[in-house]
């Protein structure tokens, strides 16, 4: 229903794209490419609730039309600072790992491509989006301490990969319909946030986190 509305939205309002204002380094890192990934993200963030009938979509359609450039642009710059921490990930990530670092490594980087689709934007929401920079963040300062700390960063890599087993089968178990739903896919992110504190302590989490909270969430759900 959200992305049928979203898209009738946008074919009934101009695009934002043409008056979205790039840094230098927005343009260097593809921003432009994804705009109308970041006007769909800010569309969304516009619709407090999904119309059902004629008036009620063309009430919300002209309630986002005035805020849709707007919204755009911060999505924009929100979209440039996740891009700017993917590439600092991505430097720091290059070299070839040792033997012992390779695990980690192929950890790191397979998180990198799930916190980073071509749609970031409309997948992550708007109102996530910093906290994304961050969980990207948190992969380059776990990448710079992985040679110093090997043994610990393993301990830490099993802990995390046991809560996505867990919540991994979760999903599985569930209707496709339920399991994309707001609480299974807030697992999720609190396995991130979980991320953050075992990894990159210093970064910060949003909220409190650890495995038994996350169990919890994921003991919780019903199908």
């Amino acid at each position: 229903m959200r992305p049928g509305v979203r898209r009738l939205i946008r074919l009934t309002v101009p695009s934002p794209a043409k008056g979205i204002a790039l840094t230098r380094q927005a343009r260097l890192l593809g921003v432009a490419d994804r705009l109308d990934d970041c006007a769909d993200a800010a569309v969304d963030s516009l619709l407090a609730e999904l119309p059902w009938d004629r008036a009620a979509f063309g009430s919300a359609r002209d309630g986002v039309r005035g805020q849709l450039p707007a919204a755009t642009q911060d999505v924009a710059l929100l979209v440039e600072q996740v891009l700017a921490a993917a590439q600092e990930a991505r430097l720091v990530l290059r070299a070839e790992p040792t033997p012992a670092q390779a695990d980690a490594v192929i950890d790191m980087r397979e998180q990198l491509v799930a916190l980073l689709p071509r749609d970031v934007a409309t997948a992550a929401g708007r109102a996530r989006l910093r906290d994304v920079a961050r969980y990207v963040r948190a992969i380059a300062r776990r990448a710079e301490k992985l040679p110093r700390e090997v043994e610990v960063d393993r301990a830490r890599m099993q802990r995390v990969h046991q809560v996505q087993t867990a919540y991994r089968d979760l999903v599985k178990a569930l209707p496709t319909v339920r399991s994309g739903a707001a609480d299974v896919q807030d697992i999720r992110w609190l396995i991130e946030e979980l991320r953050v504190s075992l990894f990159a302590q210093q970064l910060g989490t949003a909220r409190p986190v650890s495995e038994q909270r996350i169990y919890r969430a994921i003991d919780a759900i019903r199908p």
